[in-house]
């Protein structure tokens, strides 16, 4: 049966790509969108200070939308950005790809719906998988260096911004939508999207919905790196042979459904929508090795010894997502107020390979910012707004390692910007107040103000330059202060035994009650090209951080599982960041680009030695040629080994990645079909990402080819 399905997906899939193609060479003909795009730059970034397009804005900012998001579009949100410049993705498995920012991930990089906290788990583990759906996004943006003025004290690294319109913000002209299907055979991946828009009178609504699901992820070579492995150990060469060739417990199966409505009048709107996803995705099984030891009063003499079902932990996730959003105009000083609430319950469970449930994540609460534009002051236009955020956060069962805390927040910020001739400047400054209430004892009240200041100066038409200088706090959160912590003393377990080990790193981790914020201090200079044939941008950062909160492996261990300890310590991070774009060729019905980029970045401690899991070094150039229905695309990354590493931190090798994609573009009726195709890691190199806890245990995919229809109307 299932055999027969797989046939029979793929000859559905080849039937409708035929069809698609039969149909747009009987429609008359359509220009390929041109690979080089000079209006990308004029994009009003709504994630940034003040919503100027991205040409004026002083921060560093990626753009994906359009046929670049649906052609980077992947299972996971680090995955479908990591060929950003500054932009990595952390793996946890096929599942989990959880995006780092200039080496900043986790707690420290604020994924945002729609400009709001998308309140799951992601940041409390690296095997937690983000809620956010990217193939359903109309846009993606991505904002390098501290944002912690607009989105919280915990955007040091950056700021990942998701929006796709679930809330309609204007009035359809007439009934629009997308239908994609795309098919990916490294792991067998079938991905399935839908979204519909239309209105009638001032009601205005939104319907979509997407399916995906995969098998065990293939790779070349081992699962487990043979440099890691004791070869004289029977039972790991065992574990070594059998890793050959797919990462096992690696498959995937998701599915997710929005609906939105919104009145629509004269300078506003206000509407709500509500969301319902689910995923399910396994942990590979070498990363899950529990060490427990052996006792032998509970075996019964005479009797055989019962042993686990093959396979590793599964995770279950769910999320309930209800979002109020609005924009009015006012009379007086505030000419204008926009408001988001987003009230969320979400969980996750941890299913051993015995089919039990571990542990239960839950996250219910709510969050909501309000904004509002003052009027324009001679040349100082700016914004005023207010956050507040309340939820409970619980983990119970076997593994659960953190009590049940209450958290709250509430902040008030102000963000202004003038311009001066050619120079524009901009100021802002936000304070806010966190307080988490732990079952038991425990308690942390603290508040972080954080300020930032930059210019912009018109060298040319042409040719901008940006400085900035931010400081930025950010309290500690709950796995960071209460991990391993009893809720009674609020302190350290006296019983080392009593400790429980987090399964997805494999240690016993120990919090720090009383933890102090991070200060973070960046500087930055960049100067972006915005106008002409060749564009670009390069930027140069340093950031200092003062209390840096990371996980520090103590060399200690317990039962065989060792421990790390939440260790504070100065830490400076400082790179370089280069993306160019320039014709190599062309006339009017063709053109031939060349993109060249890089980005480098080091982070040590002050004290001596590396931070742990910083991407390795990269650059490389992509080939872009369209040429009346197609565009191809070849782009090479080489990434260089990584062996700046932290203490007892394994190396990682260096690599190529090569990836080809070709798009044919016919028109379809009133819309526009698109068939693609791509070939990732053309190669076949074996990828281990250093950024991955698992990178010993499970690489990244192997040669695959991916093959979709879209068809937009």
């Amino acid at each position: 049966m299932r055999s027969f399905y797989k046939s029979f997906r793929v000859r559905a899939l080849v039937s409708a790509v035929s069809a698609a193609m039969s149909a747009g060479l009987a429609a008359s003909s359509v220009q390929a969108a041109e690979p080089h795009n000079d209006e990308v730059l004029d994009e009003i970034i709504v994630s940034g200070s003040l919503q100027h397009n991205r040409a004026e804005t002083s921060l560093p900012v990626n753009v994906l939308s359009g046929e670049a998001l649906r052609e980077k579009a992947a299972s996971t949100l680090g995955e479908t950005l990591k060929e950003l410049v500054g932009v990595n993705s952390a793996s946890f498995g096929t599942g989990v790809g959880m995006p780092v920012i200039r080496g900043q991930s986790g707690n420290r990089v604020q994924v945002l719906q729609g400009g709001v906290s998308n309140i799951d788990a992601a940041a409390v583990s690296p095997d937690h998988a983000n809620s956010v759906e990217a193939a359903l996004a109309e846009r993606i943006e991505v904002v390098r260096g501290p944002a912690t003025l607009l989105y919280g004290n915990g955007a040091i690294g950056g700021v990942v911004n998701v929006i796709d319109n679930r809330v309609p913000t204007s009035m359809p002209d007439a009934l629009t939508g997308l239908l994609e299907t795309r098919h990916q055979s490294a792991s067998d991946q079938q991905t399935s999207v839908f979204k519909l828009e239309n209105g009638a009178g001032q009601l205005a609504w939104h319907l979509d919905g997407t399916y995906r699901a995969s098998n065990d992820t293939r790779i070349k070579g081992y699962a487990i790196n043979p440099d890691t492995v004791d070869l004289t150990d029977e039972e790991a060469f065992a574990e070594l042979l059998a890793s050959k060739g797919f990462i096992d417990n690696s498959s995937t199966r998701a599915h997710a459904l929005t609906g939105g409505l919104s009145w629509v009048f004269d300078g506003g709107y206000l509407g709500l929508a509500l969301n319902r996803s689910e995923s399910h995705y396994g942990l590979p099984t070498a990363a899950h090795h529990h060490h427990e030891p052996h006792d032998e009063e509970d075996h019964v003499a005479g009797e055989p010894e019962e042993e686990g079902p093959e396979g590793g932990i599964r995770i279950a996730m769910q999320q309930e997502r209800l979002d109020f959003e609005g924009k009015a105009p006012l009379g007086g000083f505030f000419e204008e107020a926009n408001g988001k609430v987003s009230i969320v319950d979400y969980q996750h469970a941890e299913i051993e390979s015995n089919g039990q449930v571990g542990t239960v994540y839950k996250n219910e609460g709510s969050e909501g910012r309000f904004t509002f534009t003052h009027r324009p002051i001679g040349s100082l236009m700016g914004v005023t707004g207010v956050q507040y955020g309340s939820k409970t956060f619980s983990a119970l069962g076997d593994e659960a390692y953190i009590a049940t805390t209450d958290i709250d927040s509430i902040a008030l910020f102000t963000l202004q910007s003038i311009d001066v001739g050619d120079m524009m400047y901009e100021f802002g400054i936000r304070g806010e107040h966190q307080n988490l209430q732990q079952v038991g004892n425990c308690e942390n009240s603290d508040s972080s103000l954080s300020g930032s200041v930059s210019g912009l100066w018109r060298a040319r038409e042409d040719i901008n330059l940006l400085v900035s200088v931010a400081h930025s706090q950010r309290t500690p959160t709950v796995e960071e202060l209460y991990s391993n912590i009893d809720a009674i003393t609020c302190s350290t377990q006296d019983d080392e035994h009593q400790l429980i080990a987090h399964a997805a790193t494999q240690r016993l981790e120990i919090g720090n009650p009383n933890a102090d914020k991070e200060r973070s201090t960046n500087f930055e200079i960049g100067l972006r090209r915005h106008l002409g044939q060749v564009t670009g941008e390069v930027n140069v950062f340093y950031n200092s951080i003062r209390d840096y909160l990371y996980m520090r492996d103590t060399g200690i261990e317990v039962d065989e599982i060792p421990i790390a300890m939440l260790t504070q310590e100065d830490a400076n991070f400082r790179g370089l960041e280069v993306e160019f774009t320039l014709p190599i060729a062309g006339n009017d019905v063709q053109r031939t680009d060349l993109t060249l980029f890089g980005d480098y970045v080091r982070a040590r401690l002050q004290r001596g030695g590396n931070v742990p899991q910083i991407p390795a070094r990269r650059f490389g150039a992509e080939i872009s040629h369209g040429h009346d229905h197609w565009i191809y695309k070849l782009r090479a990354t080489r990434v260089a080994s990584q062996s700046d590493v932290a203490l007892r931190e394994t190396k990682t090798n260096g690599y190529t990645l090569l990836n080809a994609s070709v798009d044919y573009h016919a028109a379809l009726f009133a819309g526009e079909a698109t068939v693609f195709g791509k070939i990732n890691n053309l190669l076949d190199e074996e990828i281990r990402n250093h950024t991955s806890l698992l990178k010993d245990v499970a690489p990244e995919a192997g040669r695959s080819v991916e093959l979709g229809l879209r068809i937009e109307f």
